[in-house]
């Protein structure tokens, strides 16, 4: 923990009067290097009297540094997590050319001092001078030879925080994060908060070679992927704590739970980061699954000039390019803009599946006044499938023996696809009060169109010979939009002569989903059969799918939210929020010919509690426990077509957090449990009216377990990332729930940088388990027991702009089902992935 006495770093910036001032100020001074004596540390001291005349460059940065104090407990050791942890307690910017802090040691710093003292303490004997940009600023160089100016910073490495983006992990380098708002939108370190939370922070995402939610996710402790069907369709589901996770958001804006929504399918180009928070989230979801929320956080401008090229080839003919540019846009920094773009083109380990997607991605970033910030953004990808299934391929025979095909079947037909077309505009609007109030307002406008044609071949049961088998045949198109307006004020308090904090805001959207109705599963002469499965490419007739009609979902949510912290003594912390819904659907149909149908479903005034509470037992060490409400209107079906009644519950965590060398080191340990009625499970054999699958509603559902996490750098240049879990869902009556879902799974991600000669050198490998799983019973009973599967990397620094990387995936190609929920699919095997990459 940084500061004395277990002290947050937002109550420091709340003692030391914090105030943002203006970003990307580096440019501006520019001209003042050769008037700055790079001399040492000392250079902080002269910084102000060398600018002369630029008397604006010159007053912030004495007015942020004179008379201010912070309360520093920074470990000595490698400089690079020094510095990382000096910006988490000052919410500074330092900004210093990459590598040049690698094999640097600090001596440390602890007391309370000025930040620019605790600076000068910090670089102590490591050859570094720095230099405040602006208030909130700092850049660090090499000190000249001789008596010459600064050097000029050319690619930059950001430690700390943004105004903008607090907890931002690009270019630290860490897999681990300082700050995290998606469990209750206060910016709470992870110590901080009181319930179980995963950061994948760019360094491990790109590390990794991950450029897909689902692939992040997959790593994530406590998450489970089932992947039963090919990108883009609803084939694959995420599980956390034993339910599927519903819950999206991106840059903490809450998608609808209306089909089509959800960024399941995301590319990982735009994004910093990704925050899960497992558990239920009722607080700034509102409805949702007490499973987990991920919140996708999108890159935002940066006060230097950055960017890269990086080009990609892998296995099955896979060929990706991705670009981004970032920087200042005007000389005086206070308009910023960023740029990213990908292409990806691949075939997969299955048999004439071909995947593309578009990214682009652009942001521009004002600072209207000193304390104001207004952002403007707009994304777009487009992502499809051709040649696409559905599903995989039939678990059993006829006769109830297990099947054995190859993991390259493919059960779709060639002319089926899925299609998604996404395109968001936003807005924020973000306001620093003197007294360290912040006040934002987000605007968010998505317009999305998803087409699936489909036909996949797991209708019927398979005979010996290859017959009985044919295709699902059909299409679903729709259009969406979602309007979403969210407004929140946050800051801290004096009650009973301590600081506290509080946050309070409103929010609400608005969802439609409308688009044509066409035939599904049944059409009148249309031959599905397949003559023999073994042998089949996919050659069979496409149906003609004339619309029958169309159909439109209308969903609104409004809320009324709030939390603060209060702080009764500097070791414990209590969190209390509360958040009031309304929320509601409407679905109408029209049918060609025939008469409307319009039903509605509504709750009103939906009362969502949540309490937390810390206790820092040691400025490392905190325990905590928590409590939420659950509620989830469902969209599944019983036999007879009726939705099921909304899931209620209640969720409970408790655990212990750890918080090892100034923060660059987080662990977790949580035990959990939740309950809940009416949880929806399928209803096997037994299908709605409409031809989908039907489901039940379970009475009485529990779900408890516990989750063990470390994540961050454990000793110079060695950084671990994962963690075990163990879940077991059971109905009223003790029977086991969610069979096919693993109960216990480990997951571990770690990279070396080689010291010395080599350490242009990173290593890293990666291990992930799972337990044994069954679905069915009897002779329709299938088994799978547990596995591992274990992938190798490897980056080599060619100069200091251009690197190298390989990612060995799978390395002992292990054979595995990645779903049996109701047919099979397999995990990829063995794969490579090559990635060249240029910074600037």
């Amino acid at each position: 923990m940084i500061g004395s006495g277990a002290r947050s770093a937002r109550e420091n910036r709340a003692r030391i009067g914090w105030k943002p001032a203006a970003m990307g100020m580096l440019l501006a001074t520019t001209a003042l290097h050769g008037a700055l004596a790079a001399t040492g540390p000392a250079t902080i001291a002269a910084a102000g009297a060398a600018a002369g005349g630029a008397a604006g460059a010159a007053a912030a940065p004495q007015v942020a540094q004179q008379g201010r104090t912070v309360t520093f407990a920074i470990a000595a050791g490698p400089l690079p997590g020094a510095l990382a942890a000096y910006g988490q307690a000052t919410g500074f910017q330092l900004l210093y050319p990459t590598g040049i802090a690698q094999g640097l040691s600090s001596p440390g710093v602890s007391g309370s001092l000025s930040p620019r003292e605790a600076l000068i303490r910090l670089l102590s004997g490591t050859g570094l001078t720095a230099r405040f940009v602006d208030a909130e600023t700092v850049t660090l160089e090499k000190a000249a030879a001789g008596a010459g100016g600064a050097m000029v910073l050319d690619p930059v490495t950001v430690q700390g925080a943004s105004l903008t983006d607090r907890g931002r992990t690009e270019g630290t380098g860490s897999y681990a994060t300082g700050s995290t708002a998606t469990a209750t939108k206060l910016p709470l370190s992870p110590r901080e908060t009181p319930q179980s939370v995963s950061v994948i922070t760019r360094q491990r995402i790109e590390d990794q070679g991950r450029t897909e939610i689902r692939e992040v996710l997959d790593q994530t402790v406590g998450v489970t992927r089932m992947q039963n069907a090919s990108l883009g369709s609803d084939g694959s589901e995420i599980f956390a704590r034993g339910f599927a996770v519903k819950n999206f958001q991106v840059d903490g804006i809450p998608r609808s739970t209306v089909y089509g929504f959800d960024d399941s399918i995301s590319d990982m180009a735009i994004f910093d980061r990704v925050e899960v928070v497992r558990g239920a989230t009722g607080l700034l979801n509102g409805v949702g699954d007490p499973s987990a929320a991920v919140n996708l956080v999108r890159k935002r401008p940066t006060a230097t000039v950055q960017g890269y090229l990086q080009g990609q080839v892998g296995s099955w003919d896979r060929y990706r390019g991705e670009a981004d540019l970032s920087g200042p846009l005007v000389g005086n920094g206070r308009l910023r803009g960023r740029v990213v773009g990908a292409y990806q083109d691949n075939d997969t380990f299955i048999d004439r599946l071909h995947e593309r997607k578009r990214v682009l991605y652009g942001v521009l970033e004002a600072d209207v006044t000193e304390d104001t910030t207004w952002t403007v953004g707009v994304e777009y990808q487009k992502h499809k499938s051709d040649n696409a299934s559905r599903a995989g391929f039939p678990l059993f025979y006829a006769d109830g023996t297990r099947t054995d095909f190859s993991r390259s079947y493919n059960s779709g037909a060639n002319w089926a696809y899925f299609m998604h077309d996404n395109l968001t505009v936003f807005s924020e609007v973000k306001h620093r009060f003197a007294d360290g109030w912040t006040a934002t307002l987000n605007v968010e406008h998505n317009n999305r169109s998803y087409d699936g044609l489909l036909g996949y071949g797991v209708r019927g049961s398979l005979n010996r010979d290859g017959t009985g088998m044919g295709v699902w045949p059909g299409r679903w198109q729709s259009n969406l939009q979602q309007t979403s307006v969210n407004a929140d004020v946050s800051g801290p308090f004096e009650l009973f002569g301590r600081r506290h904090e509080l946050m309070a805001g409103i929010s609400g959207y608005y969802a439609k989903r409308s688009g044509l109705s066409y035939p599904l599963w049944y059409i009148n002469g249309y031959n599905t059969d397949i003559p023999n499965y073994f042998t089949w490419n996919g050659n069979i007739a496409q149906p003609t799918l004339t619309p029958t009609g169309w159909s439109q979902t209308n969903e609104r949510q409004t809320a009324v939210y709030a939390a603060t912290r209060l702080r009764p003594t500097d070791d414990l912390s209590v969190i209390l929020g509360s958040r009031l819904s309304r929320w509601e659907q409407s679905e109408e149909g029209h049918p060609n010919g025939a008469a409307g149908t319009y039903g509605k479903r509504s709750e009103n005034g939906v009362f969502t509690p949540y309490a937390g509470i810390v206790y820092d037992l040691t400025d490392i060490w905190s325990v905590y426990g928590s409590y939420t409400s659950i509620f989830k209107p469902q969209d599944s079906k019983d036999a007879a077509g009726q939705t099921l009644d909304p899931l209620e519950g209640d969720a409970y965590e408790a655990g212990v957090k750890a918080e090892f060398l100034g923060g660059r080191l987080n662990a977790s340990a949580a035990v959990f449990l939740i309950q809940q009625d009416n949880l929806a499970v399928v209803d096997s054999g037994r299908f709605t009216p409409d031809g989908g699958q039907a489901y039940k509603a379970a009475k009485g559902a529990k779900s408890k377990g516990f989750e063990l996490e470390l994540s961050g750098e454990v000793l110079e240049g060695w950084q671990v990332g994962g963690g075990y879990s163990h879940t077991s869902i059971k109905d009223a009556g003790g029977q086991q729930l969610m069979t096919y879902v693993p109960k216990d799974s480990f997951k571990l991600f770690t990279t070396y940088r080689l010291p010395g000669a080599w350490d242009r050198l990173t290593v890293g490998g990666n291990v992930k388990w799972q337990g044994g799983i069954y679905n069915g019973t009897g002779r329709s009973r299938y088994d799978q027991d547990g596995y591992a599967v274990v992938d190798l990397m490897a980056r080599y620094q060619i100069t200091e702009k251009v690197s190298a990387a390989v990612n060995l995936n799978n390395l002992f190609d292990k054979k595995y089902l990645t779903s049996i929920q109701s047919n099979g699919f397999y995990g990829e095997p063995r794969n490579v992935l090559f990635t060249l990459k240029a910074n600037w």
